[in-house]
């Protein structure tokens, strides 16, 4: 999976864009459980870089997107000394969980998805 999106994030012209635009010689990190917000950039997980990876994922085999990952993952927007970098991760994870939003706090599983009463 990680060469997929690295390939997937190359290939990208806006994902591109967006990490030149805060690239600041450190690696960006993008997913930690949740998408993180980017002061700089609209939406979290800096918008054209999270919707290439979850395009990615999404159409990954079923057995790619479900392999369990622990820590950080380090993808290399090209082959470039200094080029920017993309972590996702933080703990152990699965590649599914980057396409569902995380429930907020103080929301149980059975309250989520209990049907809404009227």
């Amino acid at each position: 999976m990680p060469a997929r999106l690295q390939s997937a994030l190359r290939k990208s012209a806006m994902a591109q864009a967006a990490v030149a635009n805060v690239q600041g010689g450190k690696a960006i990190r993008v997913w930690n459980g949740d998408w993180v917000k980017h002061a700089e950039q609209e939406g979290s997980g800096l918008a054209a870089v999270r919707e290439a990876i979850m395009w990615e994922v999404a159409f990954a085999p079923k057995a790619c997107r479900a392999q369990p990952v622990h820590g950080l993952v380090l993808l290399s927007m090209n082959d470039h000394p200094g080029a920017p970098r993309i972590v996702v991760g933080g703990g152990v994870w699965r590649w599914s969980d980057l396409l569902f939003a995380r429930p907020s706090a103080g929301v149980d599983a059975a309250d989520r998805d209990a049907p809404t009463r009227r």
